[in-house]
């Protein structure tokens, strides 16, 4: 998100158009905004050059905030989530065809974060004693 003006610049030099910044269509942040759409293509083009990550490195590295849309698969596979282990892995469970994983609790509680210790219950597993709780 080149923000500032100073951000623009950059991201136009690191994307390899400088001459974006130069042009009287997005030279100002108001003339950027009217001319939203040029822009996005411009942009869209020169980005479709390299992989999200590596601008993403590359940008932020230089500056200009910028991260990945990433699916929920791909959240699970960043570094940061495996190391914070933020999902929990059951392998037997009642009528699952296979592993079931679950997400932990984003919270610490005295410095650890909980851990499940069983999987969710199947359907109607405690429907008698809910029911028996009732008046």
């Amino acid at each position: 998100a080149a923000n500032k003006q100073e951000q623009f610049v950059t991201l136009c030099r690191l994307i390899g158009r400088p001459e974006l910044a130069s042009d009287p269509r997005f030279a100002e942040r108001e003339t950027r905004k009217k001319n939203r759409a040029a822009l996005k293509v411009e942009i869209e083009d020169a980005l479709a050059s390299a992989p999200a990550a590596v601008w993403e490195e590359a940008l932020n590295r230089a500056g200009v905030p910028a991260g990945r849309v990433l699916t929920i698969p791909q959240v699970l596979t960043e570094p940061q989530v495996l190391e914070r282990q933020v999902t929990a892995r059951f392998e037997d469970v009642a009528g699952m065809d296979g592993p079931l994983t679950v997400l932990r609790g984003g919270f610490m509680v005295d410095g650890t974060a909980p851990l499940p210790t069983r999987p969710p219950p199947v359907l109607g597993e405690h429907m008698d004693e809910v029911f028996a709780g009732l008046p």
